[in-house]
């Protein structure tokens, strides 16, 4: 199973202060450096566990979690969130790599290979968001998904406007290609459909599709404006 299940009770915890340790292998190219604000408990086969703001550091990669399991066999990474006394989220899994970060409800990751597994993935492109409830990392940072959403709402667990992507590859800070795609407003699909899709993320001069803008007046209700397609010569 990928999920993490917690083996560890209250008496068998570490004390609660930071925990660092390092690890070498021949077949990795530095150091994988990991911490744990609770406990970080070892079982055999090569297994960790990490509890309380847990975070994970190899190379110019970063994960910071609720919790993290490590297999340091198999330089395999997973990382769940948390849940408080009042059933809210804690501890969402973050992860950067160079420039480009992203919050995500799980990963599982292999920071050996560069290719993970994403679910609820949310990441900032360019004035707009891109969400996802399954994705793909590949090794060259592209991400193949499916069931994403486009969007310039900050509402990201439910957008009031959005385009849904039910296919997408995105290569971050250069473009997202989609194949059906449709707009959706207020949870309304529009008969806007659109079978291919490509929206640059580039501040240079280039065509491509406008996202509208979602709002309500009280003389004019409802409304979507300055959406369309931008054509640039040459």
């Amino acid at each position: 199973s990928t999920e993490v299940q917690n083996p560890i009770s209250k008496n068998d915890s570490l004390p609660k202060d930071s925990i660092n340790a390092k690890q070498k292998k021949e077949s990795l190219n530095s150091e994988v450096n990991y911490s744990a604000a609770d406990s970080v408990v070892f079982y055999a086969g090569g297994i960790a566990y990490l509890y309380g703001d847990a975070k994970v550091d190899y190379e110019e990669m970063s994960l910071t979690s609720n919790r993290i399991r490590i297999n340091m066999d198999s330089t395999l990474v997973q990382a769940r969130c948390g849940v408080d006394s009042t059933g809210e989220t804690i501890g969402t899994p973050l992860f950067k790599e160079g420039s480009e970060e992203y919050e995500s409800k799980s990963i599982d990751y292999n920071y050996k290979t560069k290719k993970g597994l994403i679910h609820g993935v949310i990441t900032q492109q360019g004035d707009g968001y891109i969400t996802s409830d399954r994705a793909k990392k590949m090794e060259d940072n592209t991400f193949l998904m499916i069931d994403g959403k486009y969007t310039t709402c900050d509402n990201h667990e439910h957008p009031h406007f959005y385009i849904d992507l039910t296919k997408a590859k995105v290569r971050p800070k250069e473009f997202v290609v989609a194949g059906p795609a449709y707009l959706v407003i207020a949870d309304v699909p529009l008969p806007l459909f659109l079978p291919f899709g490509y929206f640059p993320f580039t501040s240079k001069y280039s065509s491509g599709l406008l996202m509208p803008t979602y709002g309500e007046e009280s003389s004019r209700g409802f409304y979507l404006r300055n959406g369309g397609y931008y054509f640039a010569l040459s």
